[in-house]
């Protein structure tokens, strides 16, 4: 990552940066004969990151990446991330230095202390020629090097249609740049000859990415954010984020549209991780997380050269302060992604049978019980649903049929579709964009079911406010959206219906908390000004307990544990967050109240697998002992009552396969049973 600026020459000491990676022979650098390199096997779980530059997956796909390593995980850069006019000469020889600190940090990340890797020249079916790195030590990480200009790189001449990856992405198919890998121009220094004088069409590099990903079959994609979602900054002298990153984000989805998982299964799941901007939100990482996050930026960075510097200068990439404040320093205590997939998207339909639902293969996929406890089917594509953002909106009407709501990436549509029977669907409607000019930058739908039987649907405008969209009494949905204010409103909305049959709804926001309610049943929503506290480290879930009451659960900024709001007997809300302890989790709390009265949250939790607690009692705020269920996950988990009243936890494996644990009787207390696979 890097944005483009002009670079000062820094003082140097008579320390040079090492060129080639940890353990190498000169020989692994120069290798220019291509190589076979093997297609990956088939197997249960497999990663694959596309990112831009050196450091982008270890910045803001980490602690995530760092949970991977038993299984086979590559790294494909898009960049050579090179700057001219470093302390370290050429930008070849700046790119092969951030090489060979990507190397360091994953070396350390797979807990590699004296790492040695093998270099092949990997010659693509396409006709590309990429670096292909391999851990010796742990074979089944890689990291490969596509080796094009990086956006900040000034030595484009005029008049040869070479352009950046973001002028590249936006002409499309059979535009007429192209993109040239280092060592096509005399400015770029002497870099390797094997990988040098290559160009890259639009329609080139988007292939050349779907054959990385047949040849390594991930099961799980990751890529960076193709939708700044804020426009404000602290620093208003940079932008929100690089181009090399949206564009390569944007590369990366076009590429899986061609991708549907190992040997065609449909098992790939793509997840979006947002950059620069997290610096913005609270950090959501507790204090081990950061410490080891900070450590393993640090040996990307290399050890700190002596000589007199502005601050810490890597042997690496002496180009990142890891102390700046406002960014670099944000970094290491956050992780956000940039479409979470919710944590609730799971509903009984009408006839009591549970649904769950997720975007497998580019399309929104569901799977059904046959009965309560009975065996479930699935995946089976929702019809129409392709092309549709991660986060789901799930809702069931009064007439037991449920509803979806979704992002649709390719015009940043709001569509819905509702059953017309349980496991049939209707078609899809499109309910538009309340941000007609910059409709991208919006946020994650959240529908509710309102008293008076009709649906509304909210989202994050572009504004940093929120806007609404009601149902019509004959079901059908108007074109205009309401906007109800609301300031540097987040993402991860909650809207619930309260006892009393009004609407309310909760925003995380830069400054605490947002809250609108209705008027009456019915009625317009009003925005509740003194309704604030501290700003929640990423999504807000709302809940009901026996009597009633409303409550509020999210993770607390700084240690990620869950705290809770909630209204007191005497009807008024807490003001300040109730603990719940536990363990830190990431991207939301999934909640539940039974039949016994209490309430059941799940998280995924810091070390990637399932948590959980219920209340001691009925509608009281404490929790009782946390339990882990184990089993590594992707996303957040939901959980959901079956019509039988026992708890069920729903959750994504790494596998790209659904599974589900069930209580073995109703009540908090009951056990779980083992974790089983649903459908096929």
């Amino acid at each position: 990552m890097r944005f483009p600026k002009v670079v000062g020459t820094l003082l140097v000491a008579a320390l040079s940066a090492p060129q080639a990676p940890i353990g190498a022979t000169p020989k692994d650098l120069t290798e220019s004969a291509t190589t076979a390199v093997a297609p990956a096997a088939s197997g249960d779980e497999s990663f694959l990151q596309i990112v831009a530059h050196q450091d982008d997956d270890i910045l803001f796909m980490n602690p995530d990446l760092n949970r991977q390593y038993a299984a086979p995980s590559v790294t494909v850069y898009l960049t050579g991330g090179e700057t001219p006019g470093t302390s370290l000469g050429s930008p070849c020889a700046y790119s092969e230095s951030r090489n060979s600190g990507a190397r360091a940090a994953h070396a350390r990340l797979a807990g590699v202390a004296e790492p040695t890797w093998s270099t092949t020249a990997l010659r693509l079916a396409g006709g590309k020629t990429v670096q292909v790195d391999t851990l010796d030590q742990a074979p089944q990480i890689k990291l490969v090097f596509l080796r094009l200009h990086e956006g900040g790189d000034w030595n484009y001449p005029d008049g040869h249609n070479r352009a950046t990856l973001d002028t590249l992405f936006t002409e499309g198919s059979g535009g007429p740049s192209h993109q040239s890998t280092l060592g096509s121009l005399p400015a770029d220094g002497e870099c390797d000859p094997a990988y040098a004088h290559q160009d890259y069409t639009h329609d080139e590099l988007v292939a050349t990415l779907t054959e990385l990903m047949e040849r390594f079959r991930p099961t799980v994609l990751r890529a960076q954010d193709p939708r700044v979602p804020y426009g404000y900054s602290r620093d208003p002298l940079n932008p929100a984020d690089h181009a090399d990153h949206i564009a390569t984000a944007r590369f990366a989805g076009k590429a899986a549209l061609d991708y549907h998982g190992p040997d065609g299964s449909g098992r790939v799941i793509l997840r979006n991780y947002r950059d620069y901007n997290v610096r913005m939100e609270p950090p959501n990482l507790p204090a081990s997380s950061t410490k080891e996050k900070r450590k393993t930026f640090l040996a990307y960075l290399g050890p700190k050269r002596p000589g007199t510097y502005s601050g810490y200068s890597g042997a690496y990439d002496p180009e990142a302060n890891p102390d700046e404040a406002n960014f670099y320093a944000d970094f290491p205590s956050r992780q956000y992604p940039r479409w979470s997939n919710g944590t609730a998207w799971a509903a009984q339909d009408g006839t009591g049978a549970l649904n769950a639902f997720a975007v497998l293969d580019n399309r929104v996929q569901s799977w059904r019980e046959s009965e309560a406890g009975g065996a479930w089917s699935g995946p089976v594509p929702v019809p129409g649903g392709e092309g549709l953002a991660a986060a789901l909106g799930v809702v069931r009407d009064t007439a037991g049929l449920i509803h979806l709501f979704g992002v649709r990436l390719d015009d940043d549509r709001i569509v819905t579709v509702a059953q017309t029977a349980p496991g049939s669907w209707g078609d899809w409607t499109v309910l538009g964009n309340p941000d007609p000019v910059t409709p991208g930058f919006i946020g994650s739908p959240v529908p509710v079911l309102g008293g008076d039987g009709r649906l509304t649907v909210f989202v994050r405008n572009t504004g940093g406010g929120v806007s609404a969209l009601g149902q019509l009494p004959d079901g059908g949905w108007p074109a205009d959206w309401t906007d109800l204010g609301g300031t540097q409103v987040r993402d991860g909305l909650a809207a619930t219906l309260a006892a009393d049959g009004r609407v309310e709804l909760f925003a995380p926001t830069r400054d605490g908390i947002g809250h609108w309610r209705q008027s009456a049943p019915g009625g317009p929503l009003v925005r509740d000004a003194a309704f604030l506290g501290p700003p929640p480290a990423g999504p807000l879930t709302a809940s009901r307990t026996a009597d009633g009451r409303l409550g509020l659960f999210f993770h607390q900024a700084g240690t990620g544990q869950v705290v809770t709001r909630y209204v007191r007997p005497n009807g008024s809300w807490t003001t300040t967050p109730e603990s719940l302890g536990g363990p830190a989790g990431l991207e939301g709390v999934a909640a539940v109240t039974g039949t016994d009265g209490r309430t059941t949250v799940a998280i995924r939790n810091g070390a990637g697998g399932i948590s959980l607690a219920s209340q001691s009692a009925a509608n009281r705020g404490s929790a009782a002992a946390w339990s882990d269920l184990g089993r590594l996950i992707v996303g957040a988990p939901t959980v959901a009552l079956d019509a039988v009243g026992h708890r069920v936890v729903l959750a994504l494996g790494p596998d790209a396969v659904l599974r589900t644990a069930r209580q073995s009787g109703p009540g908090a207390d009951s056990p779980f049973d083992p974790w089983q696979a649903a459908g096929s």
